[in-house]
């Protein structure tokens, strides 16, 4: 179910007329099932997934901090996902019953449940990490399988190829269950945290199979950590008629970012990175801003609403964007676009390869490492690569760079202006393209076209009209916004201001709905 859906609204008031009549333990059992009920509207199998991430992260957790249970509920557990899948293939009609991942799925539960209490028999000393390879083994693998298998087998088959050889192996048609990098990477987290003891270990598991699939965060995020998001979990909420008013504000901020905005801009940057489409400078310079401005409308946008969404039940998610186009520097970039996904590869993967405590030397690999994995995190393509090669050059040079020392020390006055952030402004465009074009053949000509400023085509000035008419009102909505910490605080502006802000934003919400387009990070 899509947050542009015309299903989705009928559901939320739904959901929340009977979330705020129930008491603490209902409502969990009642936003369990709901955040089932919206995830399976994508495809109820998947769900299987979801429920065997949260099983195995929840045991693992408990044998990280050495809480035992009795064996029959921890075979119970173990047997469930299968049991689910079962079900699931059994109840879609013509779907049939793929006798294959039937016993694939049963001999995983076995393996897993003869490993867990394997790993019991450990010393003391190795048992919390026995469990912590444990969930990340299996967590990595069901991502790895669904996300990365026909990417590593068709580049295989292509170096083989290359090579003279010819692998005559077929071709596999594995769908991508929506929003599982994003549940697997939440979930990961909490179990690291666990074992590096910076969390604090979940022993209810309705609370933990809440905090793994809440409805709002499930599809794109934001990435939470546990230590933010299960308290708010354990605690009993009291309705506030606030929560409604900053929910519904962030909603129709996230409404008027995607369906405004992006969905607008999409026009132009599909016609501009659509292969057959002739460029010279000025429309790949257009096309370029125009992506820029939709994926930061789409992404953004579906943060506002998960967040407004979460807010009306009482639940604060993290901030995920910071104005990123203000920033003056790579790393200033990374601390404002998609920032829990950032912090995540901070903590987990910078850091623990060691970050900037090393030689130069190794600080270039630990950058170049972290966003090559970003990268591929975000699809599994050889663009993506490049994506992420192309950000860890630009975070080494900046890193290695007098700009660097220029930037804090003597000429600070001028990298706190507009010229530094309309230099990373343009850098990001170029990161943007690789990110948008279909392949590296369309990125060379998309680059190539930026030296061209002859005639086009198709005349681009009124495309350039088009642009701005739908960037300029988003412009004044962030220097509202950014004289407050965030968008929710748009409420101490004047309540005629205030008024006129939001009827201006509803007209262009509706004057743009036969654009609409899904989300760019549901493929993710």
């Amino acid at each position: 179910m899509s947050f542009i859906s015309w299903q989705f609204p009928l559901f939320l008031i739904g959901f929340i007329l009977i979330y705020w009549r129930l008491p603490h333990r209902q409502r969990l059992w009642f936003l369990l099932v709901g955040s089932y009920a919206f995830y399976a509207f994508w495809d109820v199998r998947f769900l299987a997934l979801v429920f065997t991430t949260t099983v195995v992260d929840f045991l693992c957790g408990l044998g990280i901090q050495g809480e035992r249970r009795s064996l029959r509920v921890i075979v119970l557990l173990s047997l469930l996902p299968f049991a689910w899948l079962l079900g699931c293939f059994g109840f879609i009609p013509r779907s049939g019953i793929d006798l294959n991942l039937l016993t694939i799925a049963l001999g995983i539960s076995l393996a897993f449940l003869g490993v867990y209490l394997l790993i019991w028999h450990l010393p003391d000393s190795l048992r919390p990490r026995g469990f912590l390879l444990l969930s990340i083994c299996l967590c990595l693998s069901i991502l790895g399988y669904f996300k990365y298998c026909n990417f590593f087998s068709e580049s295989a088959k292509s170096a083989l190829s290359f090579l003279g050889l010819r692998p005559d192996w077929p071709t596999w048609y594995i769908i991508l269950p929506v929003g599982i990098s994003f549940y697997t990477f939440q979930s990961l987290a909490y179990v690291i945290d666990l074992y590096r003891g910076q969390a604090v270990v979940c022993r209810d598991f309705l609370i933990f199979a809440v905090f793994d699939a809440f409805f709002p965060q499930l599809v794109a995020g934001p990435i939470e950590r546990s230590r933010h998001l299960i308290p708010q979990l354990e605690k009993d909420i009291i309705f506030v008629g606030n929560y409604l008013n900053d929910g519904l504000r962030l909603i129709l901020i996230g409404l008027f970012k995607k369906v405004f905005v992006a969905d607008n801009c999409a026009l132009l940057a599909n016609y501009v990175f659509a292969p057959q489409t002739a460029l010279n400078g000025a429309w790949a310079l257009i096309g370029g801003v125009a992506f820029a401005f939709q994926i930061y409308g789409d992404f953004s946008g579906y943060t506002d609403i998960a967040r407004g969404t979460a807010k009306m039940l009482g639940i604060d998610l993290v901030q995920n964007f910071r104005y990123p186009y203000l920033a003056k520097d790579p790393s200033d970039f990374w601390s404002r676009w998609h920032i829990s996904l950032s912090t995540w590869f901070r903590d987990y993967v910078y850091i623990p390869l060691g970050g900037n405590r090393g030689r130069d030397w190794q600080t270039v690999r630990n950058l170049m490492v972290t966003m090559l994995l970003a990268g591929l995190w975000h699809g599994a393509s050889w663009v993506f690569v490049l994506w992420g090669a192309y950000h860890g050059v630009l975070l080494t040079l900046y890193r290695f760079s007098p700009l660097r020392v220029l930037n804090r020390k003597q000429f600070a006055w001028l990298w706190q202006d507009w010229l530094a952030r309309l230099l990373m402004f343009g850098f990001t465009l170029i990161g943007w393209a690789i990110f948008r074009s279909p392949d590296l053949t369309r990125f060379w000509t998309w680059l190539m076209a930026l030296g061209n400023w002859g005639p086009a085509e198709l005349p681009w000035l009124s495309s350039l009209g088009w642009l701005l008419l739908h960037l300029v009102p988003l412009m004044l909505l962030q220097i509202a916004a950014s004289r407050f910490e965030d968008e929710t605080k748009l409420v101490h502006l004047h309540w005629a201001t205030r008024g006129v802000l939001y009827f201006v934003m509803i007209l262009l919400i509706v004057s743009s709905t036969e654009h609409d387009q899904e989300f760019i990070y549901f493929q993710f």
